[in-house]
């Protein structure tokens, strides 16, 4: 209004200025909301490719121990355990507390343990190992491998600074939008109001549906593990 009536800038005049750059603007919105949801749905996408392929490894590693093991109810119930500890850790803690467990107590590294002790138990008494040790111990170095693959890709989540800069372009774009559909008199019309309205519950839906891809284990839209639980009641 300051402007208006001063004669220094009319609407018509702001209009021809601002257009150019909300035009330009809006491309660089629309780059930066596409990179972030290509980003999030990727990187979700790993981690659950990850998962699946880790729980099938979970699935042949726990049937082969309870075949080593089988006449051995000491060392198959601590297996067990391993087992069951892993499942547990990957339903349901977090990423800060698996890598805490693997420093202090990794079950992968407790299961190599009583494979290589019963494989020494056998050399002993026979001379011979069986190969299913050896096939399950393969396996094993699988598990380590896809297991830093899942952290590394649980890792890369988008940084808050990301998340600032997505509301700065927001409130810019919608300003430099209102400013470029000004009237004559300097008032707004109902239909950009309308659409300035529509655009900010847009943003707010699309602004927490980035939030919860960031977390791909909470929230709404979280990696589902439910093969694990399979998995855990069979060992028990």
């Amino acid at each position: 209004d300051f402007l208006i009536d001063k004669g220094d800038l009319l609407p018509s005049d702001l209009l021809v200025n601002i257009s150019p750059f909300v035009s330009g603007l809006s491309l660089i919105y629309g780059a930066f909301v596409s990179l972030t949801l290509s980003i999030l749905y990727n990187r979700q996408k790993n981690v659950l490719d990850q998962i699946e392929s880790e729980t099938s490894l979970i699935a042949v590693v726990t049937q082969n121990i309870m075949t080593i093991f089988e006449d051995d109810d000491d060392r198959l119930v601590e297996a067990g355990q391993c087992i069951a500890d892993q499942i547990r850790i990957l339903v349901m803690e977090s990423r800060g507390h698996e890598l805490m467990t693997i420093i202090y107590s990794d079950p992968y590294i407790r299961i190599l343990n009583l494979l290589s002790e019963k494989q020494k138990e056998q050399l002993k008494e026979t001379g011979t190992s069986e190969s299913l040790i050896d096939w399950t111990r393969d396996l094993m170095k699988d598990m380590f491998q896809l297991r830093g693959k899942r952290l590394g890709a649980e890792s890369l989540s988008l940084p808050p600074t990301h998340f600032i800069i997505f509301a700065i372009l927001t409130v810019v774009t919608l300003l430099g939008f209102s400013l470029s559909t000004l009237n004559n008199d300097g008032t707004i019309a109902n239909e950009t109001r309308f659409l300035v309205s529509s655009f900010v519950t847009v943003y707010v839906v699309f602004y927490r549906f980035a939030l919860d891809l960031n977390s791909p284990f909470k929230g709404a839209y979280q990696v589902r593990r439910s093969g694990l639980l399979q998995i855990y009641c069979r060992a028990r």
